[in-house]
């Protein structure tokens, strides 16, 4: 199993403050302290924060890749694997 960097678990903006660009303000931030590939995972239910990383320039994964990357970076259940999705954002160097 590889080793992952540092992980963040379940950031999130408070209700009344979406829409503000206090997220997208800190999704750069930590993107800019990142080197390499992020991972993101999420509900696949949650559309509204799928199409938030998807805006910020995170794609989704394959089934089949996202299945390989939530056994290895993540410990969670087979249900939970079935309703989540993996984004994967590449920094460019």
């Amino acid at each position: 199993m590889s080793r992952a960097g540092p992980r963040i678990r379940h950031a999130y903006v408070r209700t009344g403050m979406r829409n503000r660009g206090v997220g997208g303000k800190l999704l750069a931030h930590l993107l800019g302290q990142a080197d390499g590939k992020i991972l993101v995972s999420t509900w696949k239910a949650a559309g509204w924060a799928v199409t938030f990383y998807r805006k910020h320039g995170f794609q989704l994964v394959s089934d089949e890749e996202k299945n390989r990357l939530l056994k290895t970076h993540w410990n969670i259940t087979e249900r939970q694997i079935e309703t989540s999705v993996v984004l994967v954002h590449e920094k460019s160097a």
